[in-house]
């Protein structure tokens, strides 16, 4: 149901940040910002999470729109403080951003709801050697390296065997204290982004070569997204269904991006949840939006309206 502008007071966007992310983000908040403005929303900015709270405390804020990507901004850092603040906010509560900010609890509670993950392993700096010889004992490869609370496919790698995996096993513990090593699965990498309640149509995603990493995401041109996505009709749905399975199975609230693979065979395989996904000229729930016929100020308005739902906190 659409809302009045007034029901949102003074909304402050806040973006930026100190995580990897920063940069991407920026772009991301500037681009809801303006959207916001045009529709005559009262809106502001706000660079990181010490800054929103110093705005809050001053009584500048009606309600926050979450734009921070990475970090606090997404594992329930955020959440938890808007909370402890009565200040209503976008996205899910600190439960949900903290399941999902967490790929190794987030693949398990997405399992448990019936929805296919790739097989993987937990790897930390004590048992790194360790594993890596049981992965290579147990699994042909080849194998994708990544850390296990990082978004925006940062410290994504591809590796062939044992001596690729160990070196980038310690490239990504350099990142983050815990990685996730997976099979490598051949296919379509896809995503399903959810917005107020609507399930959007399935975007697939096709690099130019090589992975679906940082470079790839933000900074090629080369990158195709097809939206529709050119899957068959059982297979959209499919996807569609999952997304909603992981959404309510991670605890996500507001909107979501849901990525996963689909490989040769039609199987689908769940990767991530991103509970605060970019908004840039090439990000993909901008673009199955569009397919929906949301155009992009309707996108962020409907997003926005997500902070005036009762409940927002688990």
């Amino acid at each position: 149901m659409s809302r009045s502008l007034t029901d949102f007071g003074k909304v402050a966007v806040v973006f930026g940040g100190r995580s990897n992310e920063r940069e991407v983000s920026l772009r991301s908040g500037n681009a809801v910002l303006e959207a916001l403005l045009d529709q005559g929303i009262d809106a502001f900015a706000v660079d990181g999470g010490q800054a929103l709270i110093s705005a809050v405390t001053s009584g500048m804020v009606d309600r926050v729109f979450n734009i921070l990507h990475g970090g606090e901004g997404e594992n329930g850092a955020l959440a938890g403080a808007m909370q402890v603040l009565q200040v209503p906010m976008t996205g899910c509560g600190v439960l949900g951003a903290a399941i999902s900010m967490d790929k190794v609890r987030s693949k398990t509670q997405a399992a448990e709801a019936g929805v296919d993950v790739p097989r993987g392993w937990q790897v930390n700096a004590t048992n790194a050697q360790q594993a890596v010889d049981e992965i290579t004992a147990s699994s042909a490869g080849p194998w994708i390296v990544k850390p296990s609370n990082e978004g925006s496919s940062v410290g994504l790698y591809r590796v062939e065997n044992k001596t690729e995996l160990a070196s980038a096993l310690e490239q990504v513990l350099s990142l983050a204290p815990v990685a996730l090593v997976e099979e490598f699965i051949d296919g379509d990498e896809c995503t399903v982004g959810i917005v107020n309640g609507q399930v959007l149509p399935v975007v697939r995603i096709q690099p130019a070569a090589g992975l679906y990493d940082y470079e790839a995401k933000y900074e090629s041109q080369n990158t195709v997204y097809h939206c529709p996505s050119g899957f068959n009709e059982k297979t959209e749905q499919a996807l569609q269904e999952d997304a909603r399975k992981a959404f309510d199975a991670l605890a996500l609230r507001g909107w979501a991006r849901l990525d996963f693979i689909v490989d040769k065979n039609g199987r689908r395989y769940f990767l991530e949840a991103n509970t605060t996904p970019g908004m840039t000229e090439t990000s993909l729930v901008p673009k199955a939006a569009a397919a929906h016929g949301w155009e992009f100020q309707r996108l962020v308005r409907e997003i926005l309206e997500t902070s005036l739902e009762e409940g927002r906190h688990e």
